[in-house]
């Protein structure tokens, strides 16, 4: 987002959470570098990655950035990242903005939202390993970026399971 008000761009460290659940999100988050993730942890206290955004993405709690109502996910940086917060007025407010930049934001918008409905079908209809082709699909720059366990997090395997996947991908 080139023209969004840059006084909003931060560097946040590897390990910041930026969203917990029980808050309202004041805030969505544009990634310049860097990675993000967001994520639930269940009543056994597993992980289980909702979404990354590496550079370019958008991420959020777009329910609790809306309705004001309290957030249910974590968003915490995976990576050092510099970011821009998109905050709740220029998100109302864009017919302030210059129009590439509202043509941008809906694409970025548009992209998560198809990004997270392939990613609902993949987990209800597709094998461990088709998941792993998936993710490798939607993001390319994350496959050697990522430890194993926050890949096989986001496609609900154990590491040791999507090490097997990998060696059998590899061999094909």
């Amino acid at each position: 987002m080139k023209n969004l008000n840059h006084s909003n761009t931060q560097t946040i460290v590897k390990g910041e959470l930026l969203s917990s659940p029980g808050k309202i999100a004041k805030n969505g988050y544009f990634v310049k570098t860097g990675c993000l993730k967001s994520y639930i942890i269940d009543s056994e206290g597993k992980e289980h990655i909702i979404q990354f955004a590496p550079e370019h993405w958008m991420i959020g709690d777009l329910n609790s950035f809306t309705f004001d109502v309290p957030s249910e996910i974590y968003v915490e940086a995976i990576e050092d990242s510099e970011i821009t917060l998109i905050s709740k007025s220029e998100y109302q407010n864009l017919d302030l903005l210059e129009k590439e930049e509202v043509i941008e934001m809906s694409n970025k918008y548009r992209n998560n939202l198809i990004a997270s409905n392939k990613r609902v079908i993949s987990l209800l209809s597709s094998t461990a390993e088709q998941r792993y082709i998936d993710f490798t699909e939607t993001y390319p720059t994350l496959v050697q970026r990522l430890r194993l366990k926050l890949i096989a997090s986001y496609i609900g395997v154990t590491p040791e399971y999507l090490s097997e996947i990998r060696r059998k991908l590899v061999k094909k």
